[in-house]
């Protein structure tokens, strides 16, 4: 409910543009900062937001519930969610099935009016309607718990040489990619308590690692 409540604000300004607001890991001013001018000048005026548009002209929706679910699907679940818990469990030698992600389920579902998915506050309505015969209430309605680990108090305390190290040294320095001065504030303001940028320095960290291996 969280992330439909914050996408529909987004979307109320600009639909499109708050998609992607609502899925970005980085502000646009985060990211205008934290990009190098030299990187700036290639990316010629590429915006993400193209990707979203793309995809949007080709959605076969008029509402706005559907077109956040017609994009989920297109983007945030085969390249987020879905990858990272392939990866995760194929390394472990897991198989993973998403029964409710059946190609003709998703078909049918998709055909319902977004009122049966979304009542008042309550997501997922007819999928817990379905299933009230079976499981409690207390189960059914029970607040969303996420996954979330504790990173902004990580790379305050025992990461927080790893994050200096990672993101402040010569592998970041040399990609040319970054301005080392925001990349600093970003990492000092982060770590004196002044702002959260937990998650900003989590995908500078997995990147400034897949840049090392490379």
């Amino acid at each position: 409910i969280f992330r439909a409540k914050s996408t529909f604000e987004a979307m109320a300004r600009d639909s499109l543009e708050g998609y992607l607001h609502s899925v970005s890991i980085m502000s646009n001013q985060i990211r205008s900062s934290l990009f190098s001018e030299n990187l700036k000048r290639n990316l010629q005026g590429y915006q993400a937001v193209e990707v979203f548009r793309r995809h949007a002209m080709q959605a076969p929706v008029d509402h706005p519930l559907s077109l956040v679910q017609y994009l989920d699907m297109k983007t945030y679940l085969p390249g987020d969610i879905l990858t990272k818990v392939d990866r995760a469990s194929m390394a472990h030698a897991l198989e993973v099935r998403v029964p409710i992600l059946d190609h003709q389920l998703v078909d049918w579902i998709s055909g319902l009016p977004p009122e049966f998915k979304l009542k008042g506050r309550e997501g997922k309505y007819i999928f817990k309607k379905a299933l009230e015969p079976t499981l409690p209430n207390n189960i059914l309605y029970r607040p969303k718990m996420g996954f979330a680990v504790p990173l902004a108090s990580w790379f305050r305390g025992p990461l927080r040489e790893k994050v200096r190290d990672s993101i402040l040294g010569d592998t970041m320095l040399d990609s040319g990619l970054f301005e080392q001065k925001y990349l600093k504030r970003l990492v000092d303001q982060h770590q004196s308590g002044t702002r959260d940028f937990s998650t900003p320095i989590w995908t500078l960290l997995m990147f400034e690692s897949f840049l090392r291996k490379e």
